[in-house]
């Protein structure tokens, strides 16, 4: 089989649907936590991942509207902005896992080395989907060298290390906390792995599977909603946090 002609699956009426309301969901407690506490470096971070999430979600969601169906027909600005948004959000997930529900050690002497990624990576991702070539035959020396140089050790950060070391961090934390006194920052530290680990296991290796054995079936359906649901207990849980486990009267320190 040649993977290269393979059809990206198509952008239907459940993923539209699916889509804005989860961008609706992590743009309100965002925006609703931070206004609680502007000043708080876990609203903060919160709010710029929950930003990062509502472009992954609109931009295609915008488009299907305009009757735009294939994800590998969108304007080459829209396919840029998506892909760095992702790792940007990749980025954020892990910064969250650093500071939620306190600071871990690691950021506390991380100096500029996450403002130097936010910098690079969303450059770096924009620059490799703009200058891609259009077939793997038309692939260039000069292209090959920067996926070689950057592209690859970039991919392999933001969808490997950087996902697996936050939930590493998380479960860290959540074994740090007191055993009675904060049921509710449990819960929500458990609500995050649980979305973060079943959500991408389900999105990262059975998604592409069936959406190429079985497209637009009953299947692909009840897997897309199921990957929306475990999507959304990540800002679900950052609300019982907020707003249930008093998360803003501990220090962030």
């Amino acid at each position: 089989m040649d993977l290269t002609t393979i059809p990206a699956p198509a952008f239907t009426m459940l993923d539209g649907v699916t889509q804005t309301v989860a961008a609706v969901c992590y743009a309100s407690v965002g925006a609703a936590a931070w206004l609680r506490a502007t000043g708080d470096i876990r609203t903060r971070v919160f709010l710029a991942l929950a930003l990062a999430n509502v472009i992954v979600c609109s931009v295609p969601t915008f488009w299907w509207l305009r009757g735009t169906t294939d994800p590998s027909k969108l304007p080459l600005a829209a396919t840029a902005m998506v892909m760095a948004a992702l790792g940007v959000g990749s980025l954020l997930l892990f910064h969250f896992s650093q500071v939620f529900p306190r600071r871990r050690p690691w950021i506390r002497s991380s100096g500029i080395q996450m403002a130097l990624a936010y910098c690079l990576a969303p450059v770096t991702i924009a620059v490799l989907v703009w200058f891609a070539p259009p077939t793997v035959a038309a692939l260039t020396p000069p292209y090959v060298l920067l996926m070689i140089v950057f592209g690859f050790p970039l991919i392999v950060l933001v969808g490997i290390v950087l996902p697996v070391t936050a939930v590493v961090s998380l479960a860290r934390s959540h074994r740090e906390l007191p055993q009675t006194g904060a049921p509710h920052l449990k819960r929500a530290i458990e609500l995050v792995l649980i979305s973060q680990i079943a959500g991408g296991m389900l999105a990262a290796l059975f998604a592409p599977v069936l959406a190429v054995a079985a497209p637009r079936s009953v299947g692909e359906s009840v897997l897309t909603l199921l990957i929306w649901i475990l999507g959304l207990l990540t800002p679900l849980a950052f609300a019982v946090a907020i707003w249930k486990g008093d998360l803003l009267s501990i220090s962030a320190d």
